[in-house]
């Protein structure tokens, strides 16, 4: 799944984008699988002037929903699904990611049916990369913990 394959965003937005990742990893602690996303996702859309992706993963991680309020719907949803990606990216999205992100999502003018709706795509995306395992079983108690979840 990459959401912002087919966007042009500024680089204003990608870091403000990749600030918000970065929040939500460190709800609980920042997992190497949440470092690794968000490193992909930052050096993908870098462009030469802006800080290097060491930088911005070492940096100030605040994000400021407020500065992005009034962007595009489409670059709004792009912040819930790419936060909702971080929060998953350790097998789990917790109950503080969760809030954190639909915090953003309020902010970002993002409803509450758009956001269940962004969620299940993620986990839609989640399930849709474990079918193809051969055992039924294990991916069948990720399911579970992926619906009973976040």
């Amino acid at each position: 799944m990459n959401p912002i394959q087919d966007q042009n965003l500024s680089a204003t937005q990608v870091i403000q984008l990749t600030q918000a990742m970065l929040s939500v990893a460190l709800v609980d602690g920042i997992h190497p699988a949440e470092a690794a996303l968000i490193g992909q996702f930052y050096e993908s859309s870098r462009l030469a002037d802006m800080p290097t992706t060491a930088a911005m993963l070492s940096g100030n991680h605040a994000f400021d929903a407020q500065a992005m309020a009034g962007c595009p719907a489409e670059v709004a949803d792009t912040v819930v699904l790419m936060c909702l990606m971080t929060g998953y990216a350790d097998g789990h999205l917790s109950a503080e990611e969760r809030a954190l992100v639909q915090s953003f999502a309020t902010a970002l003018n993002v409803d509450a049916t758009r956001f269940e709706a962004l969620l299940g795509q993620v986990r839609d995306e989640l399930i849709g990369a474990l079918s193809h395992l051969p055992d039924a079983e294990s991916v069948a108690k990720v399911v579970r913990e992926l619906t009973a979840g976040g």
